[in-house]
């Protein structure tokens, strides 16, 4: 792979690439697009959003799954030097209203299939939105990817309405003018990141990410472009989704199989019929895959790019998940790999010849992992103390925030503050023991307890909440306790109309 050096994602997408030949991107329903439609997709929609004036700097929302139209539309995006939103594509309208109106969006992708409750809240910004459907890349259609819609002008309870307007336009042959960006200029916001126990939006650069991929590719082997598969499991409002599922698997050459909802069974049945040898997930969606009936098997055998992160995960599970893999020889193993939004996602890893039992790894090249006390020196080994990390991925910063969550340190080194306590051994091993504040993962996601608490108190017959981690089914769910200002009669119909009220306010 090439070395970064001052380019936007796109241009670093393409420069790593233009020697490739002909070769597919991805995957989509079965069919293979290639990396000529791919790149011309991109510079269609690219021209479009820069004739509805939008300019470098802007930002456009990306409201999708993982899916070909999101690839597409981040590189579109970033080709005119624009700034990505990701947001996650089950948040409620009132809550995407809010993210739209704080970062100033001035249009979004959307899902077809998801818009219809939409609708009222896209009519009253009236911004271009572009609606993708599962179905741009499926055989017969593989028609263009994006449809207009631009005045929302639907009739909120006819779904079938919301395609009645649209027009393609891949036909219209748009030209994405040319646009200077460097690497320092923004490429994405995502949000419910926050070190300090607080949901934030985190700004990262084009170089944040071009240097994650960069860093990875020391990890990779060589291998022909198109000729092995990465599962793109994780979302691109996911860091790890972003930069290390997509970003790099379409860097480095890999054919990228976005899975749009996540399932094991089908994950499985991905490794079994295309060549895939790359998978980046959290540990609760390696267990099911485990678990499930079609896990084990000689396709196995090709795996050999597997980490897993956003969560804890026992050495137990990890035996006996890489036994299943030795079982069949495979090329690699599962190892354990650590790191946050606020660094473009991982920092530190276990890879081959360099493994210590319950570490979370070594730091990447070029990134430096200390442990810290409460007034910021540096400890000693195996002093447990807060994980910091420092090095080209580091964040701009939290955007409309006093706090922009980065300390700088009297050489002028700029720090990320995890929020995570854990100690580093002599050998620079780093092993993790818990947070600092209260915060759940769920699935990778950071979820702040006391957010949905200070929502919760908002109601007036509300005395106390708290929310704690539970499971259903070993998944595991926010479970939510409350004291009411007054007796109830009916609390199984009270506890309905607070989960509504949830449900509205609070990122699902």
């Amino acid at each position: 792979m090439i070395k970064p050096e001052n380019r936007s994602c796109y241009e670093f997408f393409c420069d790593c690439t233009k020697d490739f030949g002909v070769y597919d991107v991805a995957e989509s329903f079965g069919n293979l697009v290639s990396r000529k439609k791919f790149v011309k997709d991109i510079e269609s929609i690219a021209g479009y959003l820069d004739g509805k004036n939008i300019k470098k700097g802007d930002v456009v929302t990306i409201f999708l799954p993982n899916t070909v139209q999101s690839f597409a539309a981040f590189y579109a995006i970033n080709r005119i030097g624009a700034i990505a939103n990701i947001v996650h594509p089950l948040t409620p309208p009132d809550v995407l209203e809010e993210i739209l109106r704080n970062t100033h969006s001035k249009a979004i992708f959307i899902l077809d299939i998801i818009m219809e409750k939409y609708v009222s809240m896209l009519r009253r910004r009236n911004k271009p939105v572009i609606v993708c459907s599962p179905s741009d890349y499926a055989a017969p259609i593989m028609r263009p990817a994006f449809k207009i819609f631009e005045k929302v002008k639907v009739k909120e309870k006819t779904p079938s309405s919301t395609t009645a307007s649209y027009h393609t336009i891949c036909h219209l042959n748009f030209q994405a003018p040319k646009i200077q960006s460097s690497g320092d200029d923004i490429a994405v916001f995502l949000h419910g990141g926050g070190t300090t126990g607080k949901s934030k939006t985190i700004r990262l650069t084009n170089s944040n990410l071009n240097e994650l991929a960069y860093k990875l590719s020391f990890f990779d082997a060589p291998h022909a472009p198109g000729a092995e598969c990465s599962l793109a499991v994780l979302p691109l409002f996911h860091a790890f989704g972003l930069g290390v599922v997509m970003h790099f698997s379409m860097c480095a050459g890999f054919t990228c199989i976005p899975m749009t909802n996540f399932s094991a069974e089908k994950a499985n049945r991905l490794i079994k019929k295309y060549n895939v040898t790359y998978i980046v997930g959290v540990p609760a969606m390696f267990k099911k895959m485990y678990d499930a009936s079609n896990f084990d098997g000689p396709h196995l055998s090709k795996l050999r790019l597997l980490w897993a992160g956003g969560d804890f995960i026992s050495d137990i599970f990890l035996n006996a998940f890489n036994s299943k893999l030795e079982k069949w020889n495979a090329k690699g193993k599962l190892y354990r790999g650590y790191g946050l939004t606020e660094v473009s996602s991982v920092c530190t890893a276990n890879i081959k010849g360099s493994y210590k039992d319950n570490s979370i790894g070594r730091p990447l090249d070029g990134i430096t992992v200390e442990i810290w006390d409460d007034d910021k020196n540096k400890l000693p080994p195996n002093t447990i103390g807060e994980i910091v990390i420092s090095g080209s991925t580091v964040m701009a910063g939290y955007y409309d925030s006093e706090d922009d969550g980065v300390y700088v340190d009297e050489n002028g080194t700029r720090w990320v503050c995890s929020g995570d306590l854990g100690y580093m051994d002599e050998d620079n091993f780093v092993f993790f023991t818990g947070r600092k504040k209260r915060m759940i993962i769920i699935s990778g996601y950071n979820v702040y307890p006391n957010d949905i608490e200070q929502e919760v108190l908002k109601l007036d017959y509300i005395n106390e909440a708290c929310a704690v981690q539970g499971y259903i089914d070993s998944k595991p769910v926010i479970k939510l306790f409350v004291s009411l200002t007054q007796p109830t009669n009916n609390p199984e119909e009270t506890a309905k109309v607070i989960k509504e009220y949830c449900n509205q306010k609070l990122e699902n």
